[in-house]
């Protein structure tokens, strides 16, 4: 297939321009406080705010989870080795880098691949099937936040490079087992309210990108469909301010935070954890392999072609889901 026909037939959604976020190469902290500020100042109080994201994310929840499989059926997201998922975090965050994507999109194409693991298993054997899942992921998400997301044909991982219509086909996969509910409530939109609470005031910029730090280093060991992103935006914050927290200091603090849906302090605590179990310079050290841009020379040239035929590989669990054709 020529790379030229693909950029006739890229699939997007039907969300309108205004759900999307303006993305710019510079510091991500400031970007986050920038579009925190725009968002909170529709509304008349803090509170408000946050019970509106909080709300939209406990909809969200409820139908993503209602959705699983019962519990006689085997946990999908824990059936695939550990590396299988680290690999496919590592491939999204040096993407995000490449083609300079936003912390947001970065953040939904995990989800969507932790999400998509609920519903379906994928073969052990077809190691390019997770990889063409991850590539699908990221291109949702990039179709969901960037104003112009890249070709079809631009995604490569490692030596893996699939036609724009295996790459369609999954992403079709992949809205069906989300039930095409893309529009999710990340972390990002609770770091501007909770540094006010938490007392960190306007001086929260810096804070911002210490923040956004701890949320993908974190990504490795959290799967998100285990914590809500309130938990994540909370532990990011408290852990971008200080790593040495006890339990009680950090209930003390959770407290001071009151919403209809309260925060859980052992998410919470679990996540802050995740986010400050290494020392600093360890963190360093992973993160420098996190966001690295660890690219063969030959990227956008990569030879070496993988032009599945089907999704066979990709199962549903249950009879609650429908195979697409």
């Amino acid at each position: 297939m020529e790379i030229s026909d693909c950029s006739l037939s890229r699939l997007f959604c039907s969300e309108d321009s205004s759900s999307l976020a303006a993305h710019e190469e510079g510091d991500e902290g400031e970007e986050c406080f920038v579009l925190w500020n725009a968002s909170s100042t529709l509304y008349k109080t803090e509170n408000e705010y946050l019970e509106f994201l909080v709300s939209k994310e406990t909809s969200l929840t409820t139908a993503t989870h209602s959705i699983s499989p019962s519990p006689d059926e085997p946990a999908v997201s824990r059936d695939s080795p550990r590396s299988v998922r680290s690999e496919s975090v590592h491939w999204i965050l040096k993407m995000k880098s490449w083609f300079g994507f936003s912390s947001q999109t970065a953040f939904l194409a995990v989800a969507y691949f932790d999400r998509f693991f609920l519903q379906r298993r994928i073969i052990e054997e077809k190691s390019w099937a997770t990889k063409l899942l991850s590539i699908a992921c990221l291109s949702l998400a990039a179709k969901m936040e960037e104003y112009s997301p890249p070709l079809l044909s631009d995604y490569i991982f490692g030596d893996y490079r699939f036609s724009c219509k295996v790459i369609q086909r999954m992403e079709l996969l992949v809205l069906d087992a989300l039930e095409w509910r893309l529009c999710s409530i990340t972390p990002f939109a609770y770091l501007g309210s909770f540094a006010k609470k938490f007392n960190f005031g306007h001086s929260s910029k810096s804070l911002f990108s210490r923040a956004i730090w701890c949320i993908f280093f974190s990504l490795e060991v959290i799967h998100l469909t285990d914590y809500p992103s309130s938990a994540l935006a909370a532990a990011a914050i408290l852990a971008a301010s200080d790593d040495g927290l006890t339990k009680k200091i950090l209930q003390s603090k959770i407290s001071t935070i009151s919403l209809s849906e309260p925060l859980e302090i052992e998410h919470v605590f679990s996540c802050y954890n995740a986010m400050t179990h290494k020392s600093s310079k360890e963190k360093t050290k992973s993160g420098k392999v996190l966001f690295a841009v660890d690219l063969p020379a030959n990227y956008a040239d990569a030879e070496k072609s993988n032009d599945v035929k089907n999704t066979s590989s990709f199962s549903p669990i249950g009879d609650k889901r429908r195979r697409l054709q």
